[in-house]
């Protein structure tokens, strides 16, 4: 009897140290099931049709086909995406810090960001374009052209980098691509660098600009975009490079480019 009495004492200890173990909800869960995985994406929202500001029932909304594209690597990851908009020039920085796991916006994989970042495959090629005001349009032919000229360009931006080779060219960077057009149409500089996509929506939607027909010839390699992700995270490139993949080969890039371009002429 002694003995069935002592068995009966520690079994009922057991089970109350259990039940006590168990009321306390584990950290990453809630109601029994795991919290949702945040993944946060770095951009510069002034940049459309990649990514830009948009009134959407009333709400400012981010969109962009760069969007779609986070939007899509964020469903595949199983995650849910946390947009973070900044200054273009302190994108790469806040990557490093971890403020954010990857960068969209517009981004060519230069040697020199490569120092610093890693980058996915390339997802989008786009053309350099000269952008003016509409009655200097005829007088701008070539690069050549904006020697001893003020051109704007987006700080830390590729666009600097071929107005830093204009040799006679002098520089406005600044970090927002609204201002620059605010210097270009109030004649404080006389010339802009954007992508062309970029020039072409500024064109349709703000009066008195135009493209000017300038040919800016660059490497293949130097006129692409690609994601950019911290140093030595392959498995975040590699995830990414598959959502790229599946995504340039159904034609939903080229998709979210024409739609990007059609929410911009609302």
């Amino acid at each position: 009897m002694m003995l069935l009495l002592m068995v009966v004492i520690m079994s009922a200890c057991g089970q109350e140290q259990t039940t006590g173990a168990g009321s306390e909800p584990s950290p990453s869960s809630e109601s029994g099931s795991a919290e949702k995985k945040v993944i946060v994406l770095g951009t510069s929202a002034d940049y459309a049709p990649y990514e830009f500001h948009k009134s959407i029932n009333g709400k400012d909304t981010i969109v962009g086909f760069d969007i779609e594209i986070a939007k899509a690597i964020a469903a595949d990851m199983g995650a849910e995406l946390k947009i973070e908009d900044m200054d273009f020039d302190g994108l790469l920085m806040a990557l490093s810090t971890d403020k954010v796991d990857f960068v969209i916006s517009g981004l060519t994989p230069t040697e020199e960001r490569k120092k610093n970042v890693d980058f996915t495959d390339i997802y989008y090629y786009a053309e350099q374009a000269v952008l003016v005001r509409a009655d200097e349009g005829d007088s701008i032919a070539s690069l050549d052209d904006l020697s001893g000229k003020q051109v704007g360009v987006q700080k830390s931006s590729i666009q600097e980098g071929i107005a830093q080779d204009i040799q006679g060219a002098k520089l406005t960077s600044l970090a927002k691509i609204p201002e620059l057009i605010l210097e270009l149409q109030t004649g404080r500089v006389d010339a802009l660098i954007l992508e062309k996509p970029v020039a072409q929506q500024y064109v349709k939607n703000q009066e008195g600009l135009v493209v000017a027909n300038v040919k800016i010839e660059q490497a293949e390699d130097e006129g692409g975009s690609a994601i950019a992700v911290k140093k030595g995270n392959k498995e975040l490139v590699d995830q990414i490079n598959s959502t790229l993949e599946k995504l340039k080969t159904g034609g939903d890039i080229e998709r979210f480019v024409v739609e990007a371009n059609e929410l911009l002429g609302e």
